[in-house]
């Protein structure tokens, strides 16, 4: 009989510590190793107890999930899924400080009754599954409210095979795509000579914060689309909540209320077909860490295109089923790690100056 996923639930706040606690156990996959009220009491049940995953609430008293989850990585290492009701726009970017302190994902805590709870406790429990199977490794202890460092430099330059010209880069995301994509576009120059569209699977409510995030990462302009905007060089624009983006005549950002596709909205596929259809050859897409299938035939229907289609390498997704997914599918010209992907990008702009 295969071994349960045995979850540490850590959450102030009793009600919510019961809702979990009766969906892990509905699971005949997981069991609940433990269950505690603050992060300092995460700390000490995951030292003794050893669970396979935790779900961190943030806000706690005594130790908040971002101080707990430092901690676990410096002296247990276990996967961590933070699960957050923090939706206020002026606090709405701390919730990505829990990646930078090594959480592998971040997930909206169940607020409603009913349908709606018992579909946020679901997705939990997924997530919960997917992240317990993930490698995770030791963090150095860094002083209190230290920045997060800046990546090095890629030495090698990783040229791509395609050289275009090229006019956009169409990037889609889920699970560890916002690790991934600050990977990317940190190593960026605030120069960078293409504008960057980007879907990212994430809960509605979180994206604001994931876009102040970021933008504190980068040298470039991260933002949320606005429907019939050219896209500028140098800036970085993510599809707003439950809209698709996509890529119109005249090369200008169009959004969607279509119909979601393969229940996603907004969707990789949308963006990338649209890529196609427009630009043709001249784009480049990428397909970064996830779960599912998004985008991947639609990947390969850029490549089919001409386009430059890249997607991130296995050892370094948190989750490889989207990129797995476009590998199968023929869709990739490269598999590369989020740095080699900076680099290639890097070496596209650099030849774009010197034409």
């Amino acid at each position: 009989m295969k071994k349960r996923i045995r979850v540490l639930i850590v959450d102030d706040s009793s009600v919510v510590r019961e809702a979990m606690r009766h969906a892990v156990e509905s699971d005949p996959e997981l069991e609940v190793a433990g269950i505690a009220e603050n992060g300092r009491e995460a700390l000490e049940k995951t030292l003794a107890l050893e669970p396979d995953v935790i779900a961190m609430d943030f806000h706690m008293p005594d130790m908040n999930g971002i101080k707990a989850t430092r901690r676990i990585m410096e002296e247990k290492p276990t996967p961590i899924v933070i699960v957050s009701g923090l939706l206020d726009p002026k606090e709405a970017s701390a919730n990505f400080m829990a990646l930078d302190a090594g959480a592998l994902a971040l997930i909206e805590k169940p607020r409603f009754l009913g349908q709606e709870q018992q579909q946020a406790l679901a997705r939990i429990v997924e997530t919960l599954k997917a992240m317990s199977e993930v490698a995770v490794v030791r963090r150095r202890r860094k002083p209190e409210g230290e920045r997060p460092e800046t990546p090095p430099r890629v030495e090698q330059s990783i040229r791509p095979p395609k050289r275009g010209p090229f006019s956009m880069v169409c990037m889609g995301a889920s699970t560890g795509g916002p690790q991934a994509l600050s990977s990317i576009l940190s190593r960026l120059p605030g120069n960078f000579f293409l504008p960057i569209l980007v879907v990212q699977h994430i809960a509605p409510g979180f994206l604001p914060g994931l876009v102040q995030w970021l933008d504190s990462h980068t040298q470039l302009e991260v933002g949320i689309a606005e429907h019939g905007k050219r896209p500028l060089a140098g800036h970085v624009y993510f599809a707003p909540d439950n809209r698709h983006m996509g890529v119109g005549p005249g090369n200008v950002i169009k959004l969607s209320d279509s119909p979601p596709l393969g229940s996603l909205r907004p969707s990789a596929s949308h963006l990338f077909q649209s890529a196609a259809d427009v630009l043709g050859d001249k784009v480049v897409g990428i397909l970064l860490t996830g779960m599912g299938h998004d985008g991947a035939a639609e990947l390969a229907v850029m490549n089919r295109c001409g386009a430059l289609t890249v997607g991130q390498s296995e050892e370094s997704c948190i989750v490889f089923g989207m990129p797995k997914a476009a590998r199968d599918a023929g869709a990739l010209d490269l598999l590369l790690p989020p740095e080699e992907i900076a680099s290639m990008l890097i070496t596209i702009h650099n030849s774009s100056e010197k034409q």
